[in-house]
């Protein structure tokens, strides 16, 4: 199936050569852990946030210094850092932001999420604020361990607002302990009724080693598609459009950033646990803190082949509503997907699973059934 691309790539020395223009910065640091993340993150210690702090500047010192169209920190925690070590970070952000910057978030948890550091934000550029609500009920925050409560995370969302933040999305949860369909009926009126203009809605899933893990039961799969049905529909309604599995948005404030990671697009990716791709180089950071702080290398570099690199690049468009730019992909990989998955392509789209439209590959409303879509797409 990729003879035509392999000739034309160079085989397995083949690149791309795209440009990279987004930065996604990771932040470990949190006042608690909550019972469900699995996330690359250590309780916050003044004396290690200063050292990440100058190993991260050594990190950002090496990139290319261009401004950098998207920016993204996350965690972690970032709001948990002080207010001083905030605009420490911001200040060694500063370089890379500039008129070209589109979008340039960070990741905050309400009780965190102070006034001060909000306006620090902001001045240093910050146009765009992501909030983990996950429920504004406030027993179920206490099920999953969240310490703040639904008044604080409505403040934060109005400070932002009052502040002058362009983007403001929250993140909500379903399928929460003890959580029923009229307490996510309640979680989205508060939400539609907040100046919110994105939002990212999940269905919890654990990971085996989370402490929620052993006393979680999932829902059922009936369950899970009605209250997911029922949340689609009622932000469609306020006019939210789904434009990800997960991710909803109003108008024009779709989520830029991880729209690089659905196109599979290039990226730079700094501190513990951080990912970033270069072509076809996959490059990933160690989660350990203690041999970052003391300087030892831990990024690892993975070949992609260009099998994978096509099935990835599908994989994740096809979340996406818009889907795969066929155009794109006959650019970077000189073979057209009908050369690639002839067989796949007949199936999915003479079932109607798949449809192309506007020279976009893209699924026929069936976002919730991708996973079993791709199993035909699988490399063998």
């Amino acid at each position: 199936h990729y003879y035509v691309c392999l000739g034309a790539a160079g085989g397995k020395e083949w690149k791309v050569n795209m440009e990279t223009k987004a930065l996604y910065i990771h932040i470990p640091f949190c006042d608690h852990i909550c019972s469900y993340c699995d996330f690359a993150k250590v309780y916050y210690r003044e004396e290690f946030v200063l050292k990440y702090l100058e190993r991260l500047k050594e990190e950002l010192n090496a990139l290319p210094h261009h401004i950098m169209r998207t920016i993204y920190i996350g965690g972690g925690t970032p709001s948990a850092l002080s207010l001083k070590q905030l605009d420490i970070l911001l200040s060694m952000v500063d370089p890379f932001v500039g008129d070209d910057t589109l979008e340039y978030t960070i990741e905050v948890n309400p009780e965190s999420a102070t006034l001060d550091k909000l306006e620090c934000m902001h001045t240093h550029g910050v146009n765009r604020i992501s909030a983990g609500v996950q429920t504004f009920n406030n027993d179920l925050l206490k099920k999953i361990e969240r310490y703040h409560t639904s008044d604080i995370a409505k403040e934060v969302v109005r400070n932002a607002k009052a502040i002058g933040f362009k983007h403001i999305s929250i993140d909500l949860m379903y399928g929460l302990p003890g959580q029923t369909l009229e307490d996510v009926k309640e979680d989205l009126h508060i939400a539609l009724s907040l100046p919110v203009n994105h939002l990212s809605y999940y269905s919890l899933i654990l990971e085996e080693h989370t402490r929620l893990y052993d006393s979680f039961e999932p829902l059922d799969e009936e369950t899970e598609g009605k209250w997911s049905d029922y949340i689609v529909e009622t932000l469609s309604h306020a006019g939210f459009h789904r434009y990800e599995v997960s991710n909803y948005a109003l108008g024009n404030h779709e989520s830029e950033h991880n729209k690089v990671y659905w196109h599979y697009d290039n990226y730079y990716g700094v501190g513990i646990g951080a990912t970033g791709k270069i072509d076809n180089e996959l490059i990933s950071h160690s989660r350990s803190l203690t041999d970052y702080l003391q300087g030892k290398n831990t990024i690892y570099i993975e070949k992609e082949t260009i099998e994978d690199t096509m099935f990835n690049h599908l994989m994740m468009s096809l979340r996406l509503k818009e889907g795969l730019d066929l155009d794109e992909f006959k650019r970077r990989y000189h073979c057209s997907v009908e050369d690639v998955y002839k067989e796949a392509l007949t199936k999915n789209l003479g079932n109607h699973s798949l449809i192309i439209e506007n020279n976009h590959l893209k699924t026929n409303d069936t976002l919730d059934l991708l996973n079993s879509i791709l199993l035909d797409f699988l490399p063998e």
